[in-house]
């Protein structure tokens, strides 16, 4: 005869298996879940924010100096680069291990990378001895955002984030054409919030696929 406990263990672990064949069945057929929402969010608003306080100290709303700004900029991206492998942890979803690794690890190096640029225009800056190069900054990051929007939806499948991806690169070369001043920073605040925070909660809320 057998034990119930034992019947009860048996159930479980057939329900388990039965769970996971059907998951990995719809990924088969529908591609895998996405994950990027956190990181897009995030992305989003950290640097859609710091361009929104870079236009407004340019238009002396906000009394800040110059290399202040460039200061606003560093800490988003070492906030960044932070908070990306906390999100690795907190977004981590059982059977899909290797995949969301990718793809937060693809997140993370973009903003790493991001940051060597700014850090890199910002040894131009100080070998040439003008700021023009700083504007040049936010396209540099939203052409990385093209980048990850297009790569999440080839490995998930999805073609909107496909579209997302596109615009975000004609986007960081057109938006440069606004010229200089507090407008090209009010620009790139809409675009960082258009092209990266708002799908990223869309993402989140759905809390499904790319």
């Amino acid at each position: 005869m057998t034990d119930p406990q034992t019947q009860v263990g048996e159930d479980l672990a057939y329900l388990m298996t039965l769970a996971r064949e059907g998951q990995a069945a719809r990924i088969l057929e529908e591609g895998p879940p996405v994950f990027a929402g956190p990181y897009m969010a995030l992305g989003g608003a950290l640097f859609g924010t710091a361009s929104l306080l870079h236009s407004a100290g340019l238009a002396g709303v906000l009394p800040l100096p110059f290399p202040a700004l460039g200061g606003i900029w560093v800490a988003s991206g070492v906030i960044f680069a932070i908070s990306a492998p906390l999100l690795n942890r907190r977004t981590a979803r059982p059977g899909l291990g290797r995949l969301h690794t990718t793809i937060g690890t693809l997140w993370l190096q973009a903003g790493i990378a991001a940051w060597v640029m700014f850090l890199t225009l910002m040894v131009y800056v100080v070998q040439a001895g003008g700021w023009d190069a700083l504007r040049l900054f936010p396209s540099i990051f939203l052409a990385l955002y093209g980048l990850c929007w297009t790569a999440a939806a080839q490995i998930c499948r999805t073609a909107w984030l496909r579209g997302i991806g596109l615009v975000s690169f004609a986007t960081a070369i057109s938006v440069v054409g606004i010229g200089e001043g507090a407008a090209l920073w009010l620009a790139y605040a809409a675009a960082f919030f258009i092209l990266g925070l708002a799908p990223g909660l869309v993402l989140m809320r759905l809390d499904t696929r790319v």
